[in-house]
Order: structure tokens, then sequence, then C-alpha cells
């Protein structure tokens, strides 16, 4: 089974270019008979796939702390709307409302 998302994030499937390629490669390594460049290449590919690992690992965390401040930014805003809009009606008194309205219906007439 494939990964198809991971955090939100959709995993393309590679070209068909890419993947052919990949195999070509794939099947030089194993046409070949020198089995000391091979020992070289893979240890090559090793260490090579370790520094990825770690560049990626450390794009992840940083994507997963920018989504985590988005999400924390998202909830003070809904709190402080929400506290605002409950300060807001309480403050406004029933004859305030009144000629808010009133002053509402004469600008849309006018």
């Amino acid at each position: 089974m494939k990964i198809t998302k991971f955090l939100n994030i959709d995993i393309e499937p590679a070209p068909p270019e890419m993947e052919l390629e990949v195999e070509k490669e794939c099947r030089e390594i194993m046409k070949a008979d020198d089995l000391d460049n091979i020992k070289r290449y893979c240890t090559h590919l090793v260490r090579k796939k370790f520094d990825q690992d770690i560049f990626m690992a450390s794009m992840l965390n940083r994507l997963i702390e920018l989504e985590a401040n988005a999400v924390v930014k998202r909830i003070k805003t809904k709190k402080t709307n929400k506290s605002y809009c409950k300060v807001f009606s309480y403050s406004l008194s029933s004859s305030s409302v009144k000629s808010l309205i009133n002053n509402l219906s004469i600008l849309s007439i006018s």
C-alpha cells in the first residue's frame, strides 16, 4: 500500500521517466561484476540516505512546529472573537440597541 497523504500533504507518484531511470540504474548495478565498486557504491548510498533522513526529520519537525503554531493562533483568535462579542453584547443597553437599529434603517432607506 502506497502512502498518498502525510501531514495533509498530497504525495504525488513519481513520473514514469524517473521510475524508468531508477529501473535502468538498478539493472546496471545487477549486471556489474566488480564487487569492490558495488560495495563502495552501496556504502556511499547508505551514508547519503542517512544525511537525507536527518534532513527530512528536521524539515518534518519544522513543519509540525509551524502547523502547531498556526492552530494555536487560530484558537486564540476564536477565543478573542468570542470574548469580544460577549463584551460587546453586554455593553449595549436595550435603548442603545433600538437607536442603533433606527440609525441603520435610516441609512438603508437613504
